[in-house]
C-alpha cells in the first residue's frame, strides 16, 4: 500500500512540475520592485491588498504596492505556483486558503520565518497587540511561519430544546452521546443542515489525530477507533436534503438541524442568539469534536505566509503590520464576519454590536425588546467565555478543511471510499495511516 501511494504522489509531482511548467502567466510582478500575490477570485487577501495599495500612495510610494496576479481557475494557479516554488521562485505572499502543501513548504524553507525578518529589519509589526493563543498557531519549532489575521472558535450553536428531543443537555453533550441517542431514536435527522458541513466535520475530526509539526499520528489509538464509530454513524445516517433550508427552529424554516455552524463575528452570533431567544428557544454553544474532551479550540479563517525567496523582503513587514492594525482588523472583521486577532479591534467590535444589529420590525413591544436585550447580554457573555478559554488554535478553518492540500490531494479518495461504504473501517485506518506517514516523511 505504501509503495502504491508513493507512486501516486510521485506522479502528481512529475505532472505538476514538468507537464504544466509552461502553462499560465508568471507569478512574478510586471514591476520587479513590487510584491506579488496570486488569486483566481477576489478573496479576503485581495480586498486587503487593494486597501493597502491606496494606503501606500499616502504613506510609502508605489513600489510598496502589491500586484495581484490573476488566474482563470484554482487548478491553473496551483500548478503554476507549484512549478515556480520548486524552482525557488513563486509569489511573495501566500494565503492559507491556497491549496499548497504548507507543512512541506516549511520543511523546505520556502516559507520565511517572520521573526527573522523582524530581527533583520528591526521592524515592529504589532504582534504584541494580538491574541497570543491565536498567533501561536503560526509558530512551528520557534519559527513564525504563518501570520493569522482572522479566526473562528470551533463551536456550533444549538438549543436546549433541540438537545432535549434526544434526551441530552448542553452540559452533558458529546458527539458520542449524540450518536448513541440518534441510533436509538431511529428518526431522520440533519446534523448541520449541509452535506458539505458533514464532510468538513469529518475532516476536523481527523485533524485532531495528526500533529503536522512532530509528524506523529494517533490513528491506531483505541480512542480514535472508538470515536470514529460515533462520527461515522452520525454522518452515515444523516438524511440532509440539499434542496431544503435548515436552521435551529423548524417552525420558521423548511427543516430543523441539530447543530448550526454560524459565521464567527460577534454581531452575527448575537443576532442569531437573540433571534432564537425571541422565538422561544434557549440557544447554547457546544464545542466541535476535540480529542481532549474539555478543551476549546479555534481555527484560522484568514492567514498569510511569505516567500523566503522574496527579493524585496523589506517591503513584506509594512504589509503585515497593516494587516494586523486595529482599523483594518475591525473593518475587515465587520465586512467578512470573522473575528480579528487584534485585541483592540476585538473590543471595538464588541462595543459596536448595538449599532451593527438592526431587528427592524421584529421588536414591537417593551417585553419583546427586553427579551432580545437579555439574549444579547447572554450571547456576549457566553461567547466571551469561549474566546477567553481557547486552549489551542488550528491552522485551517472549518469551512476550508476539505480543500487543504493534504485533505484534498492525499487522503480525499480514502475518505470518500470509507464514507461511501466502499472500504471497511480497518482498511480505512490502514490506508489513512500509510498515506499520512508518507506525506509527513517523504
Amino acid at each position: 500500500m505504501k509503495n502504491k501511494i508513493a507512486i501516486i504522489l510521485t506522479l502528481q509531482f512529475i505532472i505538476t512540475v514538468f507537464v504544466f511548467s509552461g502553462c499560465g502567466e508568471s507569478t512574478a510582478s510586471s514591476n520587479s520592485s513590487k510584491l506579488t500575490y496570486c488569486a483566481y477570485y477576489e478573496d479576503a487577501i485581495c480586498d486587503i491588498i487593494k486597501r493597502y495599495n491606496k494606503y501606500c500612495t499616502k504613506h510609502y510610494d508605489e513600489s510598496y504596492q502589491i500586484e495581484i496576479v490573476e488566474f482563470e481557475s484554482q487548478e491553473e494557479m496551483k500548478l503554476k505556483m507549484s512549478t515556480e516554488i520548486m524552482a525557488g521562485e513563486g509569489p511573495d505572499i501566500f494565503s492559507l486558503s491556497q491549496k499548497l502543501p504548507f507543512e512541506k513548504l516549511t520543511d523546505s524553507k520556502t516559507i520565511a520565518d517572520v521573526n527573522e525578518l523582524i530581527s533583520e529589519f528591526s521592524y515592529d509589526i504589532g504582534i504584541d497587540n494580538c491574541d497570543s493563543k491565536i498567533m501561536d498557531a503560526g509558530v512551528i519549532d520557534g519559527k513564525r511561519y504563518f501570520i493569522p489575521l482572522f479566526y473562528s472558535p470551533d463551536v456550533f450553536i444549538t438549543t436546549e430544546e433541540t438537545l432535549n428531543k434526544y434526551n441530552l443537555t448542553s452540559s452533558e453533550f458529546s458527539f458520542k452521546a449524540l450518536s448513541e441517542k440518534l441510533s436509538k431514536n431511529k428518526k431522520e435527522y440533519s446534523l448541520f443542515g449541509s452535506a458539505d458541513d458533514n464532510i468538513a466535520f469529518f475532516y476536523s475530526f481527523l485533524d485532531q489525530y495528526i500533529d503536522f509539526n512532530s509528524g506523529n499520528t494517533e490513528f491506531n489509538s483505541d480512542k480514535f477507533s472508538e470515536d470514529l464509530d460515533s462520527i461515522y454513524s452520525l454522518i452515515k445516517n444523516d438524511t440532509t436534503d440539499e434542496n431544503v433550508y435548515y436552521f435551529l427552529y423548524e417552525n420558521i424554516n423548511n427543516g430543523a438541524s441539530i447543530l448550526y455552524k454560524e459565521m464567527p463575528a460577534f454581531s452575527i452570533i448575537v443576532k442569531t442568539y437573540s433571534c432564537l431567544k425571541y422565538l422561544g428557544s434557549t440557544p447554547v454553544f457546544v464545542n466541535n469534536y476535540n480529542m481532549d474532551d474539555d478543551s476549546i479550540s479555534a481555527s484560522i479563517d484568514v492567514g498569510i505566509a511569505v516567500n523566503d525567496n522574496c527579493k524585496n523582503k523589506e517591503k513584506l513587514l509594512p504589509f503585515i503590520k497593516y494587516c494586523l492594525s486595529c482599523d483594518v482588523q475591525k473593518n475587515m472583521s465587520e465586512e467578512c464576519m470573522y473575528l480579528p486577532v487584534n485585541s483592540d479591534a476585538m473590543e471595538k467590535c464588541i462595543d459596536s454590536i448595538d449599532e451593527a444589529i438592526d431587528f427592524g420590525d421584529l421588536i414591537v413591544s417593551d417585553k419583546e425588546k427586553a427579551i432580545v436585550e437579555t439574549a444579547q447580554s447572554a450571547a456576549i457573555r457566553d461567547y466571551k467565555y469561549i474566546i477567553n478559554n481557547i486552549t489551542k488554535c488550528n491552522l485551517y478553518g472549518f469551512n476550508y478543511l476539505s480543500d487543504t492540500y493534504f485533505n484534498s490531494s492525499v487522503i480525499s479518495d480514502i475518505v470518500d471510499k470509507y464514507l461511501n461504504g466502499d472500504i471497511s473501517k480497518e482498511k480505512f485506518i490502514r490506508q489513512l495511516s500509510a498515506a499520512t506517514e508518507i506525506y509527513l516523511t517523504e
